[in-house]
């Protein structure tokens, strides 16, 4: 059995479901998922995997104390290797995007990181496109947006702002103005539709943007992230929200662009796959 703690936002719960069901489907076993944690963990919507045609199977109590020790000491030694033989599998902490080809060694384990490096379930691609389909359509205002975004050179832009602003994550107006000109030097007639937990921040700063399209009124992020990925081509923060949007649109001549330096303060993170373009 593979059991994979989920916890942050969709985009977190997405990592975190992929590396499990690749592990498991590489190793044909069972993957079964945490979710015990957003018991107390309020943020982002909480559980939100269930809105998904995932394989979803929920692990029991007796299920996580047995694979994922719930004694902190236990957890720190399995973490640096002491304990050889632990079930409990935790992403390397120093660097959390790096690829640890190990984690598909093991069977009957429980997997604690974010795991966002594409290289872990690069192979089941088609299989997480399929998976990662809402149960429900869409409603109303978000499918008018999609029937405008299917037939036009859509270009899907994201700003994340919210929590950012005290994290010290906003990637910065510099990012979008050199993004939006890269892309409008290579997309002919380019469409944009801003995404944002700020609209209004960005109808009043986004006006470097020819004739741009708010996405307002949607039912939730997780019709946005649909619209997102249909669009033709991506612009996206540092978010992995925005990431699996970018990654699972299936336009095969997509252009997506993300930033060069994900995080200011953490050298090396870099989750980007290697055909998208950094700025």
């Amino acid at each position: 059995m593979i059991i994979s703690k989920l916890i942050g936002g969709l985009g977190n719960q997405m990592f975190q479901y992929a590396i499990g069901r690749a592990v498991a489907h590489r190793n044909s076993d069972i993957l079964k998922l945490d979710i015990s944690g957003f018991a107390t963990y309020k943020l982002h919507n909480g559980y939100r995997l269930n809105a998904f045609n995932i394989d979803e199977k929920i692990a029991d109590i007796n299920e996580i104390k047995c694979l994922g020790k719930k004694n902190r000491v236990l957890r720190k030694l399995a973490k640096i290797g002491i304990l050889k033989k632990s079930t409990f599998y935790a992403e390397k902490s120093e660097n959390e995007t790096k690829f640890d080809e190990k984690v598909f060694l093991y069977k009957d384990l429980y997997l604690d990181g974010y795991w966002q490096n594409e290289k872990y379930f690069l192979d089941i691609r088609d299989m997480l496109i399929d998976e990662f389909t809402l149960k429900k359509p869409v409603g109303k205002n978000a499918d008018e947006y999609m029937s405008i975004i299917k037939n036009t050179n859509s270009v899907s832009v994201h700003v994340r702002r919210g929590d950012y602003l005290v994290l010290n994550g906003f990637i910065g107006i510099d990012y979008y103005q050199n993004t939006i000109k890269f892309i409008s030097q290579k997309v002919q007639n380019p469409a944009f539709f801003i995404f944002s937990d700020d609209i209004k921040w960005c109808k009043e700063n986004l006006n470097f943007i020819d004739k741009p399209i708010f996405i307002e009124n949607t039912a939730n992020e997780l019709e946005d992230l649909e619209l997102m990925k249909n669009a033709k081509h991506n612009i996206i923060p540092n978010s992995s929200f925005s990431w699996w949007a970018a990654w699972l649109n299936a336009n095969k001549d997509k252009i997506v662009i993300a930033p060069k330096i994900w995080f200011k303060d953490r050298d090396g993170f870099d989750p980007v796959p290697e055909s998208w373009i950094k700025i």
